[in-house]
């Protein structure tokens, strides 16, 4: 009698996984799971009628992404018919439900099913989730083994804390949650907000509003514009990039390659921060002339605490048309017709625009029960999270772009990526190891983590004084949520898990992994039983240090001059170039459209293809 199959070392044992939110995080999660798993089963609760997450929530005008659209895609899944350098919130849409309908994850998506709560059960080892399917108001009692948060910390919009907004009677909009079904031609719109959404927003509707106002507390530090043509494809490029996939592939490693060689720029007081400071500095005096506007709208903070903004330029000359009207000053109260600034100024508008970005505390949007703890309560206290994809003792729940992933510095759909492959690994391990009761961070290795968090952003931009969404939009306070180095280097902390780190919970043997003794090579009738003789030595490398810079294919690239990027040590004295000349630009590229958590500063590459 042969022994039985599920009796080999590693059987796979049945696994239950709930996954919240299908923006790019929770597709990601299922094409993997689907790639690789079996005996497995995945939902995927989204609240809204659509998937994509914030690029289906963000609608507002002239809403695009700041990341150059060739980069704008899964590391391995390009899109060569992009129509623009820059893709808007609708194209980008696209992109995600093509992903979707290319590899058949539809049956895993639930769209209109809001999560209203969740607990763990420990006597079952196994999380209890509630969620309404909103199109009938019924409540679905769901269940699973291991529960993933992929609701980003984008989709809370934050509407000022000003007094009278209620009272106000005109048309209020939020850039988060815009309305596009008005109509703004020929109205009087109040602007209140100067950040990244409010650049696109302004230059979008001047042309159709009869005045607009726009109320700049800060100054905020922005880039050249991409081009005159706003980075429209001609159809002879699109062409090319579709029937030359080794051209859009050389492309896409070129901007990484870029974006990934100024790191120090976020470093207080180095040679590329001081560079970049310099060159965007002069080359927004020369585009303003205008002494007043210059001491208003140039930061005296580092480039980079405050997210920079691509394709700024278009904004500021804005700024300067006879229909536009700058406030340089907060609003402080709303009244029924409009609002008064903080120099005491009474505005009346027809509309209001409120583009004051995201609630971005972390605090979930649902209850999360463990042991009598909210987690919602925990967080609003203070942060313990692990790494960008842990909850410190919260058992079997991991997170993509919890607090610390690396949102402002890098591409974020690659440390999604990364992530992905992090909660894989601990599925892949709960489902391998069938005695594993659960798992969870331990509190002293968050406890650590966060200390090391606080000690290493003193030296980064983040803590200089502006206020940024990793500060919660304050100066001072929190420790800055974002991740404390490169993008590189958050892909080599988190490649390998550092299961020590982490809690492990056994019911029965810990070694009933081995079973009978029969290895999994054995069960397949395909495999060489032979494997492991070769010819010479082509394993992979015994040290940490070896591994990684195999991975980083070490000795591929000519030399490079370390923590320097020439285009930013050009003659800092030139003025702004057309898109079709090389020109010494930084850009963001965390992909998101309004860019609360942008990716920080990167520069430039040539025709405009440069790059939260």
């Amino acid at each position: 009698m042969d022994p039985p199959r599920e009796n080999a070392i590693y059987n796979e044992r049945f696994v239950k996984v709930i996954c919240v939110g299908a923006g790019a995080s929770g597709i990601l999660l299922a094409y993997k799971l689907k790639r690789s798993f079996k005996n497995y089963s995945l939902t995927i609760y989204d609240k809204n009628p659509e998937i994509s997450g914030t690029w289906y929530e963000n609608r507002y005008p002239g809403c695009a992404c700041d990341v150059p659209s060739h980069n704008y895609t899964y590391s391995f899944e390009p899109k060569p018919d992009f129509s623009s350098v820059y893709a808007g919130s609708k194209e980008i849409r696209s992109y995600f439900q093509g992903f979707v309908s290319k590899y058949g994850l539809e049956p895993f998506i639930k769209t209109s099913h809001l999560v209203k709560e969740t607990r763990w059960d420990e006597s079952e080892g196994q999380w209890e989730v509630d969620v309404e399917d909103t199109t009938t108001g019924k409540v679905v009692h769901d269940w699973c083994h291991i529960l993933i948060h992929a609701t980003g910390y984008l989709n809370k919009p934050a509407w000022p804390r000003i007094p009278g907004l209620e009272k106000y009677k005109g048309t209020k909009l939020h850039s988060a949650d815009y309305d596009e079904s008005v109509s703004l031609e020929g109205k009087n719109v109040l602007l209140v907000g100067a950040g990244s959404s409010a650049v696109q927003i302004l230059p979008t509707i001047q042309p159709i509003v009869n005045r607009a106002k726009i109320f700049i507390r800060s100054p905020v530090w922005v880039l050249p514009d991409i081009s005159s043509e706003s980075g429209k494809y001609s159809p002879e490029q699109i062409e090319k990039f579709v029937s030359d996939p080794k051209s859009v592939l050389q492309m896409r490693q070129d901007n990484e390659r870029t974006m990934n060689s100024i790191f120090t720029m976020y470093m207080k007081d180095t040679i590329l921060q001081e560079q970049c400071k310099t060159l965007l500095t002069n080359t927004t005096r020369k585009l303003l002339q205008d002494e007043e506007m210059e001491r208003k709208l140039i930061p005296d903070f580092a480039v980079g605490c405050k997210r920079v903004i691509p394709s700024g330029y278009k904004y500021l000359t804005t700024l300067k048309k006879d229909n536009i009207d700058v406030i340089y000053s907060g609003v402080t109260s709303f009244t029924e017709t409009g609002c008064i600034s903080a120099d005491g100024q009474s505005h009346n508008g027809d509309v209001i625009i409120c583009a004051t970005g995201f609630n971005t505390s972390y605090v979930p949007n649902y209850p999360i029960l463990f042991k009598n703890h909210n987690l919602q309560d925990e967080w609003r206290e203070s942060i313990m999270g692990y790494m960008g994809v842990g909850i410190s003792e919260y058992p079997n729940t991991l997170t993509f772009l919890g607090p610390y992933t690396p949102v402002s510095n890098g591409p974020t759909l690659i440390a999604i990526e990364a992530q992905a492959d992090y909660i894989c690994s601990f599925i892949d391990r709960y489902q391998t190891e069938p005695s594993i009761h659960s798992f969870s961070p331990k509190r002293r290795a968050c406890e650590d983590f966060k200390a090391h968090v606080a000690s290493a952003m003193e030296r980064l931009v983040w803590t200089d004084r502006c206020r940024n969404s990793h500060n919660n939009h304050s100066v001072g306070g929190r420790i800055p949520t974002t991740w404390p180095g490169s993008t590189l280097h958050y892909l080599e902390a988190v490649r390998e898990p550092r299961v020590e780190d982490w809690e492990f919970v056994y019911k029965g043997n810990r070694f009933s992994w081995l079973g009978d003794g029969v290895s999994q090579t054995e069960w397949d009738p395909t495999s060489d039983l032979g494997y492991y003789i070769r010819s010479f030595d082509d394993g992979r490398s015994d040290t940490r240090l070896g591994r990684t810079l195999a991975t980083a294919k070490t000795g591929s690239q000519p030399l490079r001059k370390l923590h320097r990027q020439p285009k930013l040590a050009l003659a800092e004295e030139e003025k702004p170039k057309a898109a079709t000349h090389e020109i010494p630009v930084v850009g963001n590229g965390n992909g998101n459209a309004n860019g609360v958590n942008g990716e920080g500063v990167k520069a430039t590459l040539v025709d405009g293809l440069h790059n939260s």
